[in-house]
């Protein structure tokens, strides 16, 4: 009935970031809460993994989850405080090892420029549009683009209907129907 519509952050309120990492793919849902509490979604993006990445542990996917949504969304982080909800906290995993591979030690590097603070999840209304992002990622040879090709799309030319005519004949086994259909130019 209504169509969730991205909108444009409001500066000075934190931004809520819904991470989501599942066997093959990730998603991401980065949202603020307007003047009646309510959260507007500003930006959505999702991405299979790459060989390698398969490998990580759901705990690993997760924090490769966050970190996309880092490298995408550089100027969302660097202007705002964000709120990261998730099931689990890739904070504290990249933060508490011990010893650091290569890439865990350049994520630690990344996360330590932004202000994010891990909040555990509660409520799933956000999640689920980061899991379905998950389930239904962009190839990762797609390039993201800010600017909008083909904006004549956008106009909606009206037609008149076309109009259907059917003897009303219906069997179980679905033959013998005789359906007539009349263009708008007769």
């Amino acid at each position: 009935m209504k169509p969730p519509v991205l909108v444009a952050p409001v500066p000075g309120r934190p931004l809520i970031l819904y991470v989501a990492a599942h066997e093959r793919s990730v998603g991401i849902l980065l949202a603020q809460k307007n003047d009646e509490g309510k959260e507007n979604a500003l930006y959505y993006l999702s991405r299979t993994m790459t060989p390698n990445e398969l490998k990580y542990s759901p705990i690993e996917k997760l924090c490769l989850a966050l970190i996309f949504s880092i490298q995408k969304l550089t100027h969302y982080f660097q202007s705002h405080s964000i709120h990261l909800v998730s099931n689990a906290n890739p904070l504290k995993y990249v933060m508490a090892k011990p010893v650091l591979s290569d890439w865990l030690a350049r994520w630690y590097l990344q996360l330590q420029q932004f202000e994010i603070t891990y909040i555990p999840q509660k409520a799933v209304k956000g999640q689920v549009l980061a899991n379905v992002l998950a389930d239904h990622p962009m190839p990762a040879e797609w390039e993201l683009s800010d600017d909008l090709p083909n904006e004549d799309v956008l106009v909606i030319e009206v037609t008149p209907p076309w109009k259907k005519y059917f003897d009303g004949v219906s069997r179980k086994e679905g033959a013998g129907t005789g359906v007539v259909f009349v263009t708008s130019e007769g």
